[in-house]
């Protein structure tokens, strides 16, 4: 075999840290590292068909995994138009590192071609972006990169030249990687007695409102228990579905869904309570800030790890450990307790909220479309524990928010804090890979999937047996709702499932004379390729919208 390179040594140090998967998009500064993965096979390379697409990828992959996820990008366009995605996981805060060609260090600041100052564009958004300029370098920055996206819960970029890349690494011991290492484990502070009887003291003294964020995962059942116990209502962040089971009579639903509070009987929940007892939620805006971002609510944050720690809102106590735990100690220390009438009184409260949704929805019934709620009340029933989902951006994640109900705690995906458009189909292709042993479902709008629908050629290519429903509806919902004349925001779409099938893949339109169960049932046990599910629904049907609490 001929002399390692550097190129060799970064994706044995990512391979040794547990890496399976490389998205990513090719180009000629980035020869070396495809030279490096075709010479192993621990580190599987997954070619998209966009870099952004690479990027989303790998931040889906992080958030579905709490690995840490790669992308390889090249130099010039590649690194710039992957911005997007690396913005993605770094505001969700998961734990990505990008990898990115360089030309030549001869070559650069001399107007060469694709040549762009890349440590200065992602230092713009992260707060480790460098550049590896010499062998010797490269041991030191990938374990500080790929050990600060992991502790810290966030994207890093790192640049490399072509040439450093080709440079050949002596066989000496600071060059070795070993067969498998963890990186340095985070810190967990030690919870009292004392912290815990603080936390019960503020629970039993105000009415508490039970919040859920996507690091709860895993500690459903015990906040489930812990609601029980103060008689107290549960309400998840967008990004927190599917942690509680949605059928538990104390889960009132979802706020906070980009930019949006959803439905007014949630918020009212919220509204109605005087402390948030939070778990694992990253943005706590909506819980705790009226419109005017003045703190209306005391706090109780619950957080995984030191990179969840609230640093915006004042909290009575923050207590840091395992979620599950930090749950059962405070129930328990609570006295036992009369149930009441007030998670019955809330219930219903939603209820005729969500009823009147329904009751307002048009009763013609035209066979050229369904409607987006019909459908997710038929999807619900095939929905169990084998499904992961992804959820996209626009105004079908209303309805998502609203109507589809997650009874088996299936794991849920979605870009939460920059709702970008396209996230859902790379990262159903990541979840998928990551997951094989489950089923990935894509939810998106015709405006997402036609951002990123040649993925599909992605999904066909590695035999991904996904299913992706478009809602289509002909229009960019959210953004014509806000405006009084509607003015460019009309779509003009293919026929998605010709698109589909022109790749390979398989797919069925649903329109409202269709036997939607038939095809549901013929999607989800597709198994040779994605199923793409042309949902066609009336651009007058609008998602329900709500201002944030006032005052």
């Amino acid at each position: 075999m001929s002399q390692r390179t550097v190129a060799d040594y970064v994706i044995s140090f990512l391979a040794s840290i547990g890496v399976k998967h490389i998205y990513g998009y090719p180009g000629s500064p980035l020869v070396p590292l495809l030279a490096a993965l075709e010479r192993q096979d621990k580190v599987q390379w997954v070619l998209m068909r966009h870099e952004n697409a690479a990027a989303l990828a790998a931040s889906a992959s992080a958030k579905r995994t709490g690995r840490l996820g790669v992308c390889l990008l090249t130099s010039g366009p590649g690194a710039l138009q992957a911005v997007c995605g690396i913005a993605d996981a770094n505001l969700d805060r998961a734990p990505v590192l990008a990898l990115t060609g360089l030309v030549a260090r001869s070559q650069q600041g001399h107007w060469d071609f694709q040549d762009v100052d890349q440590t200065s564009l992602y230092g713009s958004i992260l707060a480790q972006s460098l550049t590896c300029s010499s062998a010797p370098q490269v041991v030191a920055l990938m374990r500080k990169l790929s050990s600060y996206a992991l502790h810290q819960q966030a994207a890093a970029h790192l640049a490399l030249p072509v040439d450093v890349l080709s440079e050949p690494i002596p066989d000496e011991a600071h060059y070795h990687v070993p067969e498998r290492q963890s990186l340095s484990p985070r810190i967990t502070p030690q919870i009292s007695d004392e912290d815990v009887d603080t936390c019960v003291h503020a629970l039993t003294t105000h009415k508490p409102v039970i919040v859920v964020g996507s690091r709860a995962v895993g500690a459903g059942h015990a906040i489930e228990k812990l609601a029980e116990a103060l008689d107290a209502p549960i309400v998840s962040a967008f990004d927190g579905k599917g942690i509680i089971d949605e059928s538990h009579p104390h889960y009132l639903g979802v706020l906070g869904i980009f930019g949006h509070p959803a439905v007014a009987g949630t918020r009212a929940i919220v509204e109605d309570s005087s402390i948030v007892l939070s778990f694992g939620v990253d943005n706590l805006k909506p819980f705790l800030s009226s419109s005017k971002n003045a703190q209306r609510r005391r706090l109780i944050c619950c957080t995984p790890d030191i990179a969840g720690l609230n640093y915006e809102y004042s909290a009575d106590i923050t207590l840091i450990g395992n979620l599950s735990d930090l749950s059962n100690r405070i129930s328990g220390r609570l006295s036992p307790k009369t149930k009441s009438d007030v998670i019955k009184s809330l219930s219903q409260k939603r209820l005729e909220t969500m009823t009147g949704i329904l009751d307002s929805l048009p009763n013609d019934h035209d066979p050229d479309y369904t409607n987006t709620l019909d459908f997710l009340l038929q999807l619900n029933p095939h929905l169990n524990a084998s499904h992961n989902i992804v959820v996209d951006t626009g105004s079908h994640a209303l309805w998502v928010s609203l109507f589809l109900r997650l009874k088996h705690r299936q794991r849920y995906v979605v870009s939460s804090r920059l709702g970008t458009m396209g996230f859902s189909l790379p990262a159903a292709i990541a979840v998928q890979l990551a997951d094989p042993s489950h089923k990935t479902i894509a939810i998106c709008g015709d405006g997402g999937f036609g951002m990123v629908g040649m993925e599909i050629a992605t999904a066909v290519q590695y035999r991904l047996p996904i299913v992706v429903i478009v809602i289509n509806n002909g229009v960019l919902q959210n953004v014509m709702a806000q405006q009084e004349i509607p003015f460019g925001t009309d779509l003009h779409n293919p026929d998605f499932v010709a698109f589909a099938k022109a790749f390979g893949a398989d797919g069925a339109v649903i329109v409202g004379q269709t036997d939607v169960d038939a095809v549901l049932e013929r999607a989800l046990t597709h198994k040779d390729g994605p199923f793409v599910l042309d949902v066609r629904v009336s651009p007058s049907l609008l998602a329900p919208l709500n201002k944030w609490e006032m005052g």
